[in-house]
């Protein structure tokens, strides 16, 4: 696991990545060389995160490796530990007590005398940081003084100023973290360096941003922040900007040490680069810039890695740190944003999609709209210029993309959703193209994996199964493939894996992967695969759904001379074949028993003797058992709505006509009839014989079951 790269100063200048070295030690010169003994104070000015504490972390390290001689004594300050007290004069004096006599013997006579003057001074030096409207802390530093033993303040700021000139030691002290205080608490530090400023031998290192720092003095005090701290700094220094090229490249190895391998085919460099620079590059700006977004990546990619595209999720951890507002508008609004542009629904009003559009960019800063619109024009290509048609979904899903509907949620719940396929799932199923047996098994225990949408695991594998047959599967398992989805096709045929009349069953999906398979193969090899798999194979559904739609495309394509995928007599020769194979593949109860057994039976009398398809009808209907078992198979059920009404009702539906090809449908209603009275029919058949009785009895009536109205309430 990749370790954090916590928010912390770098420490030695071999760490250096940003080009901070040069410059600290250049600081560290000067303090060192600076003539006399006066007090001085200086500043480093730069913005929050532009690596100000890796500079005095490196001004620390330069002055170490100077001659002990020539070494200052270093004394840290954070203000921000004592953020919230009352008194960060005494914290201050309270440090320099503690440091210095440890230091040095020449500053053992500094230990009470800094105590004393601290008491003396502590509280009036934060009286003068008070402003207007704070009454009873004003009483509370009065209180704390009077009750104290009065301190001659100036006699032992002259005793501490000549024990420091004597010791002809410089000290340099460090302040740091100035811009985490509160506005009050800069006011209040920067009164305290302005009163303890002159101590000889004493330089004062201070970091923060000029800026931030300027804004909390003027709101305390009323006065210009610029010239207030113009009269407490002598000598500011500018943190000098990182450089570009260096900021990205401590990026980019970053996010190497995080992605580790990326030999999964999800990382293209093309992509990774127009992104970055179309928008990430704008949101990097300085150090702790990288640290941020790269510390989010540490925690949340290791939970989706080989699940989404890297490159798309590093974009949307970016926005995530630094465009909250942002993200969640992609979050909450995914039909805005997934997809592609072409889909062919009715999408409202357009000048509503481009005003929710307009929306986001402009609640950004105004120097990242242009850039961000960019980004999520690369990342989401639905709103981008160029129009992407459903063509694309295939490429999108099987490079994990976000822009794609199916795989969008798992960026943002930082997980896969329950009953989603994992790419590691698809891998290691093409993988067992070695072993027909074993794909054949996966496919099948698809059908026992249920989502929380009711949906198979199946479907999800078939669906996704197309995303790989263009490229992922070698031509030498084009075979296996085609020939394990035409034996155990039938097993993946779920009632629940269909939703409404406009959804697709299985055997769609699965005749879909095969015929997009039998594209990549030349016309010689495809019948006799087509050929073989058909004769060996068990899935009589599947095969028929096939060669019914082989046949349909011969037809359409006959029409307008095109070259269909097989041509009319191999077309005949697979319908033979499949005649064949339905009357000696399966037992009579085995066929009976057949979810799709009336599309088989009218396949049968289409490709093959009517004559044998209706006697096999008559025998197993011979006995009532068979005939409940029959009758439910031609059951089917249509939409039926009443105006005004918002309920949809599904009305069963069984003509008796629908089955005078195949039974003596006057015969079979008086058996029906028969069994009804007497309480012999099943729960599983009693929906289909109560159909078949009405309509039959409407048929009698003149009433024809198939009329438009002939259900109507």
């Amino acid at each position: 696991m990749t370790a954090f790269s916590a928010d912390r100063p770098s420490l030695n200048p071999r760490d250096d990545l940003f080009g901070h070295a040069p410059f600290a030690e250049s600081l560290a010169n000067s303090i060192c060389t600076y003539p006399g003994n006066d007090g001085l104070v200086l500043a480093l000015y730069g913005p929050w995160g532009a690596g100000k504490s890796t500079v005095l972390s490196y001004v620390r390290h330069f002055l170490e490796q100077r001659p002990e001689t020539e070494q200052p004594v270093i004394v840290t300050f954070n203000p921000w530990w004592f953020s919230g007290q009352e008194n960060l004069a005494r914290a201050f004096l309270g440090q320099l007590q503690a440091v210095l006599p440890a230091k040095s013997e020449k500053f053992k006579k500094l230990g009470k005398l800094l105590g004393d003057f601290a008491e003396g001074v502590g509280g009036l030096i934060d009286l003068s940081g008070m402003t207007s409207g704070v009454g009873s802390k004003i009483g509370k530093l009065i209180g704390m003084v009077t009750k104290s033993k009065p301190k001659d303040v100036p006699a032992l700021k002259s005793k501490i100023s000549t024990i420091l000139r004597e010791a002809g030691k410089r000290i340099l002290v460090v302040v740091d973290d100035i811009d985490r205080l509160t506005p009050e608490e800069t006011r209040q530090l920067f009164t305290v360096i302005k009163a303890l400023g002159d101590f000889p031998n004493v330089v004062y290192l201070l970091a923060f941003d000029r800026e931030v720092a300027a804004q909390a003095i003027e709101q305390q005090s009323g006065m210009p922040g610029e010239r207030y701290l113009e009269k407490i700094i002598q000598v500011p220094f500018e943190l000098p900007p990182v450089d570009r090229v260096a900021l990205r490249a401590a990026l980019f190895k970053r996010l190497d040490e995080i992605l580790g391998d990326r030999s999964d085919d999800l990382f293209d460099q093309s992509y990774w680069t127009n992104v970055f620079y179309d928008g990430l590059d704008p949101l990097i700006q300085v150090p702790r810039d990288v640290v941020r977004l790269t510390n989010t990546l540490s925690v949340t990619y290791p939970a989706v890695r080989g699940e989404v595209n890297p490159v798309d999720f590093i974009a949307l951890e970016a926005l995530r740190v630094f465009l909250p507002g942002l993200y969640d508008v992609i979050r909450t609004n995914q039909d805005q944003f997934s997809g592609h542009s072409r889909d062919g629904r009715y999408d409202g009003d357009q000048k509503a999609k481009a005003a929710f559009h307009e929306q986001w960019v402009q609640a950004l800063p105004e120097q990242l709209r242009s850039s961000t619109r960019d980004l999520l024009g690369r990342i989401f290509p639905k709103i981008g210029q160029m129009g992407y048609g459903a063509d694309w979904l295939a490429q999108w899903r099987r490079g994990l993309r976000v822009c794609h509907p199916d795989v969008f949620s798992t960026y943002f719940r930082m997980t896969v959703p329950p009953g989603a396929v994992r790419r590691s799932e698809m891998q290691a199923l093409l993988s067992l193209a070695e072993e027909p047996a074993a794909l054949g098994d996966a496919m099948v225990q698809g059908t026992r994996e249920k989502r929380p949408d009711g949906l198979s695991k199946a479907r999800a594998l078939l669906e996704r199964l197309m995303d790989h047959v263009e490229e992922d599967i070698p031509d030498a398992h084009i075979p296996v493939f085609i020939n394990v989805l035409l034996d155990i096709g039938d097993l993946l045929l779920l009632d629940s894996d269909e939703r409404g009349s406009f959804d697709f069953g299985n055997e769609s999906r699965v005749t879909r992967v095969v015929y997009h398979l039998l594209k990549r193969v030349d016309r010689v090899q495809r019948y006799d695969l087509l050929k073989t798999a058909i004769a060996q194979g068990c899935s009589l559904g599947v095969q028929r759904y096939l060669i019914a739609a082989l046949s349909d495309e011969v037809k359409k394509y006959a029409e307008n001379g095109e070259e269909a995928l097989v041509d009319t007599a191999t077309l005949d020769d697979l319908k033979s074949c499949w005649v064949n194979g339905l009357k000696t593949k399966l037992g009579q109860s085995e066929l009976l028993a057949h979810s799709q057994l009336a599309r088989l039976l009218a396949a049968w009398r289409l490709w093959g003797d009517p004559a044998e398809a209706k006697a096999w009808c008559e025998v197993v209907t011979s006995s009532n058992d068979g005939l409940l078992i029959f009758l439910p198979k031609f059951c089917s059920y249509t939409r039926l709505q009443v105006v005004g009404d918002w309920a949809v009702r599904l009305q069963p539906r069984l003509n008796p006509a629908w089955l005078e090809r195949y039974l003596d449908t006057e015969a079979c209603a008086q058996r029906l009839i028969g069994l009804q009275k007497s309480g012999a029919v099943p729960d599983m058949a009693r929906e289909a014989v109560d159909q078949f009785l009405i309509e039959f009895e409407m048929l009698k009536a003149g009433i024809n079951p198939d009329g438009v109205d002939a259900f109507d309430e």
